[in-house]
């Protein structure tokens, strides 16, 4: 085995140098970074098995004196006995089971030198590929200049993977960068489902489920005011499932008087089904459910209670726009226990990236009914519209960009001030 080192000032001179002096089949047993560069140690000939065999010999112990087990011992012992016309005592039985308990155990350790040895060329291996994806990216931005562009707008915007790469596989690349990012724009807007202001004007009876914290009963109290001011207090009804939140039949309770509306708490199927049918002369009853995990195990009990009454009572997802794209994306799965009839987005002044959002409903097929942005009842909620919530996530993106160039610059002030 031939081994060798070599001093470059970048990664990719250094394998240069190595594959044009060892060849293609050099193998990389270290690399560190040093003044003015790398250093890469590198080796022709490198047979890991052998070098394993050769450490495993000289750190081999020293060969020692047979041991019998507890076993043989004992049929040694009894055979003595035996020749002497003797039984073997109780302490000898003794002995003999002592020395079961103590059977030797050999434990294995690897090599420090070889797992240090993986552990470099581990790293190695990852930093090459980050510096060949690194050149994907270049070439990529070399070639397709406009594809690249349009990528990094739609990262920025907080679109997944998959969904950015169906928009751009039905988008002809034909005209400037920006008339590209404009028809890709409307054509999200096209993906994305609204309702049409549904629970305002078809009335019925509503449920509002999700995670704990999204909102949902400040919603339940903006719809609730929102169809009083339309039609009436005496058209609209209000009831809670929430029995697991401290305070949470207290602050309903409260909008209620507020709005004047009746209101009726339910805790089962069959109680929930009592008060609907007290309500029956109500245009619009709203339920508001309690808030739970989507891990929750008691998830299932809910999901029970709005099933068996699912011929009369739709129900709607809350969903709150700061959570990120995985977090969403596991909210929708884990409540879609109950035939969803649209969502709710809440939290929109709060969110720094709506693009999330956007892609989990795009995605799971869940079209949009409100938008909520605030906490005053009942300004703060307005229906959903397909190209004014796609607008807004432009824009809450470029606040976000124009917020991290801001601090960028700020800390190359900084920096410079300091220097």
């Amino acid at each position: 085995m031939k081994i060798k080192r070599f001093f470059a000032p970048d990664v990719r001179s250094a394998m240069r140098m190595v594959k044009g002096e060892l060849g293609a089949d050099a193998v990389i047993l270290s690399n560190k970074r040093v003044n003015g560069g790398i250093e890469i140690i590198s080796a022709i000939d490198y047979d890991e098995n052998a070098l394993r065999r050769q450490v495993q010999q000289e750190h081999a112990p020293e060969k020692r004196p047979t041991v019998m087990s507890a076993d043989e011992i004992a049929q040694r012992k009894n055979q003595a006995y035996s020749e002497l016309g003797q039984q073997p005592s109780d302490s000898a039985n003794n002995q003999v089971s002592e020395t079961n308990k103590e059977k030797p155990q050999v434990i294995w350790s690897q090599e420090p030198t070889l797992m240090e040895m993986r552990g470099e060329m581990k790293t190695m291996r990852g930093l090459l590929e980050t510096q060949l994806a690194e050149l994907a990216l270049k070439d990529q931005k070399i070639s397709n200049p406009f594809e690249y562009e349009l990528k990094q707008r739609m990262a920025r915007l907080g679109l997944g993977t998959r969904l950015a790469s169906e928009l751009l596989a039905s988008l002809p690349m034909e005209g400037t960068a920006d008339d590209l990012w404009r028809r890709l724009l409307g054509k999200i807007a096209v993906k994305l489902s609204v309702t049409d202001d549904d629970i305002l004007t078809q009335g019925g009876a509503v449920a509002l489920i999700g995670p704990t914290g999204v909102g949902k009963t400040t919603t339940v109290a903006k719809l609730a005011a929102r169809y009083a001011m339309r039609h009436g207090s005496r058209s609209v009804a209000l009831i809670s499932t929430d029995n697991f939140r401290i305070g949470a039949h207290e602050q309903l309770k409260a909008y209620a008087r507020i709005l004047d509306v009746p209101i009726r708490f339910a805790n089962s199927a069959e109680t929930l089904q009592t008060a609907l049918d007290h309500f029956c002369d109500k245009r619009l009853v709203l339920i508001d459910t309690a808030g739970m995990s989507q891990r929750d195990l008691r998830l299932t009990e809910q999901f029970s209670v709005l099933q068996d009454e699912s011929d009369r009572v739709r129900t709607y997802l809350v969903a709150s726009t700061t959570s990120r794209l995985s977090g969403l994306q596991e909210v929708v799965c884990g409540f879609k226990g109950v035939d969803l009839s649209g969502c709710i987005l809440t939290k929109v002044d709060e969110s720094t990236c709506l693009g999330h959002a956007l892609d989990v409903v795009i995605q799971q097929q869940l079209p949009v009914a409100y938008v909520s942005d605030g906490q005053r009842v009942p300004e703060d909620l307005q229906p959903a519209r397909a190209h004014t919530l796609v607008s807004r996530s432009v824009a809450v993106m470029q606040e976000s960009t124009d917020l991290l160039e801001d601090e960028l610059m700020t800390g190359i002030q900084v920096a410079e001030v300091g220097s």
